[in-house]
């Protein structure tokens, strides 16, 4: 099946200038533009929810018009003839007779007992816990009805408090699931690291309940507890690989059990302001994902001019297969300011290569889905949700 050619990744090259005496002048462009992707209304057929759960939901939007129509029958007959302030009865088949998403202040104990079986916060003190469970929303989402949707702001994560979820992206006009959300799980920590906009949509498999706590308590726990800091840190390192990984068609021909192994090579590394991962001249493979702040790739400076430079930001990835081709790297890739990667290193990604042979075609696939920056030098964005 004919793939569409991917989107480029916002990797940006900056302008040339005289070659001048003073330091180069820091990154500027690191804007990151999320467009939003556009998802039909709900339930679409043919559909991903079971065709029994759909002909509930169907039964249920027709009965929910019938006794919206009959309580607006009642009201208008038991109101008084003098009110000065009428509202219109709902109509049969209006978007008011159906039950969509409500949600309000929830009981601080219910949200307390939601937010304690998340794994990311079992280690919060009961006060942090329950300085979110204070601020939380608790939201009814009836069967087959949207959580949220793609192109969303990822500006709040939700907590399943009954109920399943699934995880949907549009791909070539039809819908892919993602994965499923049960009882007990957050959604949307991921964007608040990612800083994106929901870049898949999540729906109600059955009614579900769940609690809508605001990023920016969430942020404030951050500032003041570094083990939350730790833990959702490496929740975001295990989840921005999972996706790269086990979406991307960088890996298509991988197996399961060969991408699982190939996440678990994966080295985290804290790069210190103006450290050099990458010197000109070397000879070596590697591929990693920025997580937190930024990469500058430079090329070398021409007489005259200033170096040429790339930045790789959160949640793009970097490739470099000059070990494949045998010839040196033209290119120095070191960090401006301090930032963190997951990598794999020439040594971990000549080893995986030995064991899967799948793993040699990405010489041949890195220059048709990701932007190539030089020779064997790429440069893409993981694809992995804001969720």
């Amino acid at each position: 099946m004919n793939m569409p050619a991917p989107s480029s990744p916002s990797v940006s090259p900056r302008r040339s200038a005289p070659k001048r005496s003073a330091p180069l002048p820091p990154v500027v462009n690191r804007t990151r533009v999320a467009v939003p992707v556009p998802v039909p209304p709900p339930v679409l057929k043919p559909s991903l929810i079971p065709f029994d759960i759909v002909q509930d939901y169907e039964r249920e939007v027709v009965q929910a018009e019938q006794d919206a129509e009959a309580r607006a029958r009642a009201a208008a007959a038991n109101a008084p003839l003098d009110r000065t302030h009428e509202t219109d009865p709902v109509e049969p088949g209006s978007v008011e007779a159906v039950a969509y998403v409500t949600q309000g202040p929830a009981d601080p104990e219910v949200a307390l007992l939601a937010l304690a079986t998340v794994p990311q916060f079992e280690t919060l003190p009961r006060r942090s816990v329950l300085a979110m469970a204070k601020a939380s929303w608790q939201e009814n989402v009836p069967a087959g009805e949207f959580l949220f949707v793609e192109g969303d702001e990822a500006d709040s994560f939700f907590v399943v408090v009954d109920g399943t979820l699934e995880i949907l992206r549009q791909r070539d006009g039809r819908e892919v699931a993602l994965r499923h959300i049960g009882r007990g799980e957050a959604i949307g920590l991921f964007g608040l690291f990612s800083g994106q906009l929901r870049a898949a949509s999540a729906r109600a498999i059955g009614d579900a309940v769940v609690l809508e706590v605001p990023c920016s308590e969430l942020k404030a726990l951050l500032d003041r507890d570094d083990a939350l800091h730790n833990n959702l840190l490496r929740f975001y390192r295990e989840r921005i690989l999972e996706g790269f990984v086990g979406a991307s068609r960088l890996f298509a021909d991988v197996d399961s059990i060969a991408r699982a192994r190939i996440i678990g090579r994966f080295q985290h590394r804290f790069v210190e302001k103006g450290e050099t991962l990458i010197q000109p001249g070397e000879v070596a493979n590697v591929v990693l994902v920025v997580t937190h702040g930024a990469l500058i790739i430079e090329e070398r400076a021409r007489v005259g001019q200033a170096p040429k430079q790339f930045e790789v930001g959160e949640g793009q990835f970097m490739a470099m297969t000059g070990a494949m081709s045998g010839l040196p790297s033209r290119m120095r890739v070191y960090a401006e300011g301090e930032a963190s990667v997951v990598m794999l290193g020439h040594r971990e990604l000549a080893e995986l290569m030995r064991d899967y042979p799948a793993l040699r075609s990405l010489p041949t696939r890195l220059p048709q889905l990701t932007r190539q920056i030089d020779r064997d030098v790429f440069c893409g964005h993981t694809g992995v949700p804001g969720l």
